[in-house]
């Protein structure tokens, strides 16, 4: 990995307010769509891919604020149902620093225990996949959501 690509992911990681601050604009309307989704389609495995995910502490995040707001959606209408198991792709193109957000997984998973109060937990499992999305990523018909987080919302190229 050279010196630049490697000062610019940390950078990106340690500087990424402005990105979570215009993703938070826009959060709302992300969790009503994913629990609408949820309550049409009562899958037993929710699959999300996350396009363009980068390497930093927003990505996570949004995977946590997300299965929030399917657990919320899921006890108001079913509760007497397991929860969903989640199985989240991750996608950036190839040079993004996976490995970042795979050493931050034992803590992701530690604070979505405890938001549950190690009770009320779902399986939730996370992989990468790494490309363009100006491609196609996925097999047909696999994934029930896609997030394209703070393309719209800031401008900023990708």
């Amino acid at each position: 990995m050279d010196i630049e690509r490697e000062l610019h992911m940390t950078d990106y990681a340690r500087n990424s307010s402005v990105q979570k601050k215009a993703s938070d604009k826009t959060k709302h309307i992300t969790l009503e769509t994913v629990q609408q989704l949820y309550k049409e389609t009562r899958p037993k495995s929710l699959k999300i891919a996350d396009l363009g995910c980068s390497s930093g502490p927003n990505t996570l995040s949004t995977i946590r604020d997300i299965i929030k707001a399917v657990k919320f959606a899921h006890h108001l209408e079913i509760p007497n149902q397991p929860l969903p198991e989640f199985s989240i792709l991750l996608n950036d193109l190839r040079s993004n620093d996976f490995n970042s957000i795979f050493k931050s997984l034992p803590d992701f998973h530690t604070e979505l225990k405890r938001d549950t109060n190690y009770g009320d937990c779902p399986s939730v499992f996370i992989a990468a996949n790494p490309g363009s999305f100006y491609g196609r990523l996925f097999p047909e018909k696999t994934i029930h959501f896609i997030y394209i987080p703070l393309l719209a919302c800031t401008g900023f190229p990708r």
